[in-house]
């Protein structure tokens, strides 16, 4: 069992280098695509990208660029978006991170209230005209892109008929904590 163990974590550590050696080299590797041309801005002077070249490491070589990378994410945790404004990536995640766990749990208990529903209707109505035509909606939700499906309720819900009676129970659009009332 502990052998079992130990090779689990190694084959755990194996893909999670790779999949950061990937992700490296798919964003600062790509032939033709200057990151530091990106990160300095629209329309750069060459000495502001010499400037962000030196800064993050990019007239380096590869492998220290990696490494420079791996310990602006683990170790001094600095990592910089420049869009609009420079931010902070990491404190910008773990700030987001208990909205996103709320909403992951909001969306898993409607699914499984939801799934489980839906197999319970099927196997009721089941060798009826309503079984297909479960099966057919159950296949479109499926195959239905959960970002555009999210958009469309908060649409329908919270906007169009979020004062009728049928939806006043729904928050407004916004994210109120689970804590609080809406």
């Amino acid at each position: 069992m502990f052998a079992f163990i130990v090779r689990r974590l190694i084959g755990l550590v194996v893909v999670l280098f790779a999949i950061t050696v990937l992700t490296f080299l798919i964003f600062f590797a790509t032939p033709g695509v200057d990151p530091s041309r990106q990160l300095a801005g629209r329309n750069p002077d060459p000495a502001t990208i010499a400037a962000v070249k030196h800064q993050f490491g990019l007239d380096r070589p590869l492998p220290v660029r990696y490494a420079l990378m791996m310990k602006r994410l683990f170790i001094s945790r600095d990592l910089v978006s420049y869009g609009n404004q420079a931010l902070k990536v990491v404190p910008a995640i773990t700030s987001a991170a208990p909205v996103d766990f709320s909403l992951v749990i909001g969306a898993a208990v409607l699914w499984v209230i939801g799934s489980v529903v839906m197999g319970v209707l099927a196997v009721t109505f089941k060798g009826s005209i309503i079984d297909p035509l479960l099966m057919i909606l159950a296949l479109i939700g499926i195959s239905m892109p959960v970002f555009w499906l999210g958009e469309v309720v908060n649409l329908v819900t919270q906007d169009r008929l979020h004062d009728t009676f049928l939806f006043s129970w729904v928050p407004p659009l916004g994210y109120t904590p689970l804590t609080q009332d809406p």
